[in-house]
């Protein structure tokens, strides 16, 4: 089975894949990559959409537009490799002059809401995820970004408040008492590995919060 989708996919990118060109790559954090693409069409680009790549002749993985620039058509990942993968394995190795073969965007399910307050919650690999909602988000509501890593990310991230949980579940309800945000005006962004969003999903409903959009992106 995991053979017959391997072709499929691989067909699929063959037929419909379009190709990106790599402006630059950078590492903003420890293991936290930002990387540069022109891209070839204009996208019409909102919060949480992402693009499929083919990182190599059997895998594709889709990352997050994290931000678009509409005038050069230039679109920003960031991509977490801080573990071993086809995805991570793929992005070490981007030079800019290379070309990369994509489809989309898809996805752009998690918007902003009209809530005043959203709070984002998740781990490294939510952080482009979590950038296309801050660039989104309405002028009175305010974006706190909670990230589980084993060491300190940088206090903004493409001018992003970021906060590091390094103990992540008392981290979580430790910044929710000291916050005391109205829950009826707070919509919860969950992203990231699945284990956690699960976890993180039931200890908000547990302290009664009611608006929760999850996104698992990987086991």
């Amino acid at each position: 089975m995991s053979y017959l989708k391997d072709k499929a996919q691989a067909f699929f990118m063959a037929r419909m894949g379009k190709t990106a060109s790599v402006i630059a790559t950078e590492y903003i954090a420890n293991n936290l990559l930002a990387v540069t693409l022109q891209l070839p069409d204009a996208l019409k680009w909102r919060s949480c959409q992402h693009l499929k790549f083919e990182v190599d002749k059997s895998n594709c993985r889709d990352y997050t537009v994290a931000a678009w620039n509409e005038t050069k058509q230039q679109a920003t990942l960031l991509i977490d490799i801080g573990h071993e993968g086809a995805g991570s394995n793929w992005a070490r190795q981007l030079q800019p002059g290379d070309t990369t073969l994509y489809v989309g965007p898809g996805g752009g399910f998690h918007q902003p809401t009209a809530s005043t307050h959203l709070v984002c919650i998740g781990d490294a690999s939510a952080v482009g995820h979590f950038t296309s909602l801050h660039s989104r988000k309405g002028a009175g509501q305010q974006l706190h970004t909670l990230i589980c890593h084993h060491q300190p990310l940088p206090e903004q991230l493409l001018q992003m408040p970021v906060t590091t949980l390094l103990n992540y579940t008392s981290g979580v309800i430790e910044w929710l008492t000291k916050h005391e945000l109205p829950l009826q005006d707070t919509t919860f962004y969950v992203a990231g590995q699945v284990r956690l969003v699960v976890q993180t999903r039931k200890l908000l409903k547990q302290s009664g919060a009611s608006q929760i959009k999850p996104a698992g992106f990987w086991e």
